[in-house]
């Protein structure tokens, strides 16, 4: 890990302090970039809705918390919405939304519109072993 990631996760673990007493580790950093049209449909990031509509593990169980800092402002679209909490959030740069990684924190993207939004998720776990 870089220090400019290291510090990131840092930083953003300090303030998830805010809503667990627990020890939390990076486990997966990413740099990424949506361009118009591009969306995330509505999920969770450490379980699924298998095919009679239980919820069951994924492929990365461990997740115990999620991040993602907006690394820009010149797009349109793109918004993250926990429709659940009734919360639309509008992407700017700099801001960084925390939330549990579980099934009661489904969340989508909502189409980019114009331009690309670049973001920096990272995921937290409180297993160390599943820690970059």
């Amino acid at each position: 890990m870089n220090s400019l990631t290291l510090a990131t996760s840092s930083r953003i673990v300090n303030l998830l302090k805010d809503l667990t007493t627990e020890q939390l580790f990076p486990e997966t950093i990413l740099l990424t970039g949506l361009g118009p049209g591009e969306t995330h449909p509505p999920h969770a990031d450490n379980c699924k809705v298998d095919k009679n509509g239980e919820w069951i593990p994924n492929h990365t169980p461990w997740r115990a918390y999620s991040s993602i800092v907006y690394l820009n402002s010149d797009f349109k679209g793109g918004e993250i919405v926990f429709r659940d909490q009734e919360i639309t959030v509008r992407p700017r740069a700099g801001l960084l939304v925390a939330f549990p990684s579980g099934r009661n924190y489904v969340h989508e993207v909502l189409p980019v519109q114009s331009g690309i939004r670049y973001t920096l998720p990272i995921w937290f776990t409180r297993e160390r072993e599943h820690s970059i």
